[in-house]
């Protein structure tokens, strides 16, 4: 089995700035309509999915319109069956933006997410899934993000 952490690259037909805005101030409209703003370095970023799953994560390096990296400080999986719940902690999120032709080309990579990781799999395809959201989100206006379901 591979030790190589989670990395793709995406093709976005957006500017730099743009992109950089999307992973920095619009969490919300990609990835989980339960998040803050993270803009710069020291900055927390939380993102919820219901009351029991969160990542806590701390801004290391800020470069707008170039380059995001979020350190992993806390983490809580209550995802399926998964009873390692704090995989992510500790892992490092980066992203890398480069100006094409088209827009933008946007590398991603989890460090430490591998797939000896109990959560791997599901991280994965998560990470696969709100990815295309964010492209989404950049060249339609409308992502998918989580959608909090109040239920009283």
């Amino acid at each position: 089995m591979s030790r190589r952490s989670y990395s793709t690259e995406i093709l976005i037909s957006a500017n730099p700035e743009s992109v950089y805005k999307a992973i920095t101030k619009d969490i919300d409209k990609w990835w989980t309509e339960l998040s803050n703003q993270a803009l710069q370095v020291g900055d927390q970023l939380i993102v919820r999915f219901e009351k029991t799953t969160s990542w806590e994560m701390t801004v290391s390096e800020a470069f707008p319109g170039q380059s995001l990296v979020w350190e992993v400080t806390e983490a809580n999986h209550d995802l399926g069956d998964i009873k390692a719940r704090d995989e992510w902690k500790g892992t490092t999120i980066k992203w890398k933006i480069v100006e094409n032709e088209t827009g933008s080309k946007v590398a991603f990579s989890h460090e430490g997410l591998m797939p000896v990781l109990e959560c791997y799999e599901i991280c994965e395809e998560g990470w696969g899934y709100f990815l295309g959201s964010l492209k989404d989100y950049l060249e339609t206006g409308k992502g998918y993000p989580y959608k909090h379901e109040i239920t009283e």
